[in-house]
């Protein structure tokens, strides 16, 4: 995770920062990876403001805090972040994923389709021999040239061992 951290009329202490740091790194449990978080601690008068912004998936998440005291502050900002995160989260988890959606989880690469190319004998013969040297073929298919109508057809055996004949115009 990317921690920013700046102030605003107010001198950024090392405590401060590792206070703001140990919290932000409790959002690691939401597992989205990479998260980048902007912290702005900012004084005026008496008002001290934190504002936290979260960057998950493309998606800004926002909080806005201002009291008396900037340690307050950062745990009543790391509240509304924690809230508003684990909403993100559940918001996502429940809605169907669409093709444009923003999924935590990356999708599993697409496998590359097997090009086999291998000759092959076209024959003229009967679909009763094309299923006869399928039967003593190890290949799944065989190409044929039909003795009735003259056609090159191709005949398959699927994964169920049903037995499925093609026509295939050559252009």
């Amino acid at each position: 995770m990317q921690i920013t951290i700046t102030g605003r009329h107010v001198e950024i202490t090392k405590s401060m920062r590792e206070y703001a740091e140990q919290k932000l790194k409790r959002l690691t449990r939401y597992s989205f990876d990479p998260m980048e978080a902007t912290v702005r601690l900012a004084v005026e008068k008496y008002r001290h403001m934190a504002e936290i912004a979260l960057w998950v998936n493309g998606s800004r998440i926002l909080a806005k805090v201002e009291t008396d005291e900037m340690y307050q502050s950062i745990d009543l900002a790391m509240e509304k972040i924690e809230q508003r995160l684990r909403r993100f989260k559940e918001k996502l988890s429940r809605h169907k994923p669409s093709s444009s959606s923003r999924s935590p989880f990356p999708k599993p690469p697409k496998p590359k389709p097997i090009i086999v190319r291998e000759a092959q004998i076209v024959v003229t013969q009967s679909l009763e021999d094309a299923i006869s040297r399928l039967g003593s073929n190890k290949s799944s298919y065989v190409v044929f040239v039909d003795d009735t109508d003259e056609k090159v057809k191709l005949l398959a055996r699927e994964k169920n061992d049903r037995l499925e004949i093609t026509e295939l115009v050559i252009e």
